[in-house]
């Protein structure tokens, strides 16, 4: 399934790769956040992989974003897994957090 900004593919079982472009919005977080969420509804899924090898840097514009993608899916209990984080995003990040996030996080899946 194709959205505007990102690429939502199911890659076996109730598994998802999400996988953002360059042209995603984040400010457009509830049409956004509606239509994965509709998608993962309706194949049933357990699993969302979130790929973060393009972003080198994670700013609190765009965790906001996978915090509530993630707080989202994990109301259709879905999980939400951040996979391929480059150390630049990982250190940005590690900046502003001042909880756990809602996702998880792998480095080779």
């Amino acid at each position: 399934m194709t959205i505007p900004g990102l690429h939502l593919t199911q890659i076996g079982g109730g598994d998802f790769l999400l996988e953002p472009t360059k042209n995603l919005n984040v400010r457009d977080l509830s049409r956004l956040v509606e239509s994965i969420t509709a998608r993962l509804m309706q194949a049933r899924a357990s699993r969302l992989y979130y790929d973060l090898s393009g972003l080198a840097l994670i700013d609190p514009l765009y965790y906001g974003w996978l915090d509530t993608l993630a707080r989202a899916a994990k109301t259709i209990n879905v999980k939400m897994i951040c996979i391929n984080m480059q150390p630049t995003a990982a250190f940005a990040l590690s900046k502003f957090i001042t909880k756990m996030p809602v996702f998880e996080t792998a480095l080779n899946i």
